[in-house]
């Protein structure tokens, strides 16, 4: 893992697509991170955190969880209070990551998907407003949402893999939209718009028949509330022998329905269609009318796991767009990559 800030006691400053380094003993020097253009100039390269921030983890800032089997074994009120306080800590640990995010350039966050745990279990189903610190939790909530409406951070998140709108099982079903209206609920209390430029990512994971598979999706998708549709995006899936590539959920999804498609590295690589990184690329940017999110990672040799760290840099073919790094080593990796992409000034 690289050591930026312990071995060598390097600071970041990042802003407004700027760098500083600061070492001991050593002048700041400027640097920005770019990327060049398809007409031979440069954008800014934006690329984003997923969920966890190493860094910030090895400070003690880290997220809590809760499962049911722990909720249901404690008595009611101390099971309560014990989930207030994961709550709140949750919400507390994201807004601390936005903010770092900020301060490093780093221009996009994907907020966790356990932020709130147990309260959607379905043999409890509680709201926020029934935890007995939910003014805390408000406050934090509050911040958040303040400090999101004068920062271009780019906020997105990414449901869990569970999630299903194509099943014949009406619980899973249940489920899964009951995990999505969660989504929407905590993006609408942070102040998110209520469109794509925050984008709730899903994959349409079964295969067999795309005209069979894509009109039970959208009949689930039907069920869904506006605030859940209107930010819904779908991710290139690359199940072995599977048939969701940008190609076909373009046809299906995006020029029947007008959902944006989301382009994928590593899925692209292993479901490809027969359309370049490139092509692959373009064709799902014209799907969205904002700056899209897609995803950069790298597998380990061939494989579809993903390496700790980058050995190549996004290719954004000059356009507009932020890339959520998947990649083990989360912010570690953001940093490495925006160090070699850096353009010094």
């Amino acid at each position: 893992m690289l050591n930026y800030h312990l071995e060598s006691k390097i600071k970041f400053f990042l802003c407004t697509g700027s760098y500083k380094i600061q070492t001991p003993g050593r002048e700041v020097r400027k640097v920005l991170f770019y990327t060049k253009t398809k007409n031979g100039g440069y954008v800014i390269m934006k690329l984003s955190l997923c969920c966890i921030s190493n860094i910030l983890g090895e400070q003690g800032l880290k997220f809590r969880t809760m499962t049911y089997k722990t909720f249901s074994s404690m008595p009611r009120a101390d099971a309560l209070a014990k989930l207030s306080k994961i709550v709140h800590n949750n919400f507390q640990v994201t807004h601390k990551i936005i903010r770092f995010c900020d301060e490093q350039g780093i221009k996009g966050y994907r907020l966790s998907s356990d932020l709130t745990p147990v309260l959607n279990h379905p043999d409890v189903l509680l709201k926020m407003e029934d935890l007995p610190e939910f003014g805390f939790i408000q406050h934090e909530i509050t911040n958040i949402k303040r400090y999101l409406a004068t920062s271009d951070i780019k906020i997105s998140a990414h449901p869990s893999e569970y999630i299903t709108l194509t099943t014949d099982d009406p619980k899973a079903i249940a489920n899964s939209i009951l995990d999505l209206e969660t989504h929407a609920d905590i993006f609408n209390r942070i102040g998110l718009p209520e469109d794509y430029s925050a984008p709730l990512n899903i994959h349409c994971r079964k295969d067999g028949d795309p005209e069979i598979i894509s009109g039970k999706f959208m009949n689930t998708y039907a069920k869904l509330s506006d605030s859940v549709r209107k930010r819904l995006v779908i991710e290139v899936n690359d199940n072995k022998s599977g048939v969701w590539s940008v190609k076909n959920l373009v046809k299906h999804f995006y020029e029947k329905h007008n959902i944006p498609i989301t382009f994928d590295t590593l899925h692209h690589k292993f479901l490809h269609s027969d359309l370049s990184d490139k092509d692959a690329f373009e064709l799902a940017y014209s799907t969205w009318d904002t700056t899209p999110v897609f995803h950069y990672s790298e597998g380990i040799g061939e494989t579809r796991n993903h390496a700790s760290m980058a050995t190549g840099i996004p290719e954004s073919y000059g356009y507009d767009v932020v890339w959520d790094v998947e990649l083990k080593n989360k912010d570690y990796a953001i940093l490495d990559i925006m160090n070699r992409a850096k353009v010094a000034v």
